[in-house]
């Protein structure tokens, strides 16, 4: 079981990793001994790792905002469909970024089309975001399966994964503890990702299911109030023909 202490010591060490990192490939990038292929490859690691480090005090920050209870919801009009578009968007620029060409990433549409709802856009969009990149890292190769269904004023986002994370998943998002249960193998940055959606969850006041998919792989659901707007009144509980882009 991990206390706060803990936390704070596994992204104590998750900074200076991450910056030792930056400081050894700018270093070889500036060796002439090295071509213009291994240069751009230094320089990807460079980015990833200033990445990793931007995400990792984003989930820490904010994470800390949540446990004072400085966050409240934040509710705006939008479209949901064009809402799905973006967040699969945002997947496959990450997906490039790390070199994730063997995983398949397949959107499925089960919205009504042109759906405006009342949504904590900002907030949903970072929990689900969260929990792609939690697949995407337990995805060696296979899919990933994005989607959201809409019905009677109640909005779930899905990600279902053929990886290999789903035990350490569940713990981490399913525990109602502040003391966090962290499988040896699960790194700090992956545990902040979570516990920042998990604590998201219970300010938004959303529901989340997690389940096995396939032999090892993870399915998660998670679920949201969100209420149609007037005036664009769309008929709740008839899925509109399933739309799958690969």
């Amino acid at each position: 079981m991990l206390k706060r202490s803990d936390i704070l010591a596994g992204v104590s060490h998750e900074v200076r990793t991450q910056m030792n990192a930056i400081v050894a490939f700018s270093y070889l990038m500036n060796n002439a001994s090295y071509t213009a292929e291994e240069k751009k490859e230094f320089s990807e690691q460079i980015l990833h790792s200033c990445e990793q480090l931007i995400g990792l005090f984003d989930n820490f920050l904010d994470s800390a905002a949540l446990e004072k209870g400085a966050a409240q919801q934040e509710m705006s009009d939008c479209n949901a469909n064009q809402t799905l578009e973006n967040l699969t968007s945002e997947f496959r620029v990450l997906m490039r970024k790390r070199n994730k060409a063997h995983i398949s990433l397949i959107q499925e549409d089960n919205l009504p089309a042109n759906l405006h709802i009342t949504l904590d856009v900002a907030r949903i969009s970072r929990i689900v975001q969260n929990l792609f990149i939690n697949a995407l890292e337990n995805t060696i190769s296979g899919y990933i399966r994005f989607g959201c269904i809409f019905r009677d004023n109640l909005i779930t986002f899905y990600i279902k994964d053929s990886g290999q994370g789903f035990t350490k998943s569940k713990e981490l998002l399913l525990s109602d503890n502040p003391e966090i249960f962290i499988s040896d193998t699960q790194d700090t940055y992956s545990a902040m990702n979570l516990i920042l959606a998990r604590n998201l969850l219970r300010v938004l006041r959303g529901h989340i299911r997690v389940e096995p998919n396939e032999p090892l792989g993870t399915s998660v659901y998670v679920t949201f109030n969100a209420t149609e707007i007037t005036g664009l009144k769309i008929i709740s509980g008839i899925e509109s023909d399933q739309r799958i882009a690969i």
